[in-house]
């Protein structure tokens, strides 16, 4: 019996649960590649939402936005190079 009565309250046309689910899904879905972008905090996070924002609809952007957000991050290095002819002298393991 209650078998019968949450089925025809979950997938009854009269009942809103299943298109607010998928509206839901897909809401989440489509902003996938920016939620990706800020979890990996991306340095371009701005233009990767922009470009999922305002072109994510005609599925090549979202691809771009997607790809754009799995590329390398970057990091910002406060620190300069240090080259070999500044670099502190290390005695050679191999001599």
């Amino acid at each position: 019996m209650e078998q019968e009565i949450m089925r025809t309250w979950v997938w009854s046309t009269s009942s809103p649960v299943p298109l607010i689910l998928l509206n839901v899904f897909l809401w989440a879905f489509y902003f996938v590649p920016s939620m990706i972008a800020w979890v990996r905090k991306h340095r371009s996070l701005p233009g990767i939402i922009a470009l999922n924002i305002l072109l994510g609809w005609t599925g090549i952007g979202w691809i771009g936005a997607f790809v754009w957000s799995l590329s390398w991050p970057g990091h910002d290095n406060p620190q300069t190079p240090v080259s070999k002819a500044n670099a502190p002298s290390e005695p050679d393991q191999y001599e």
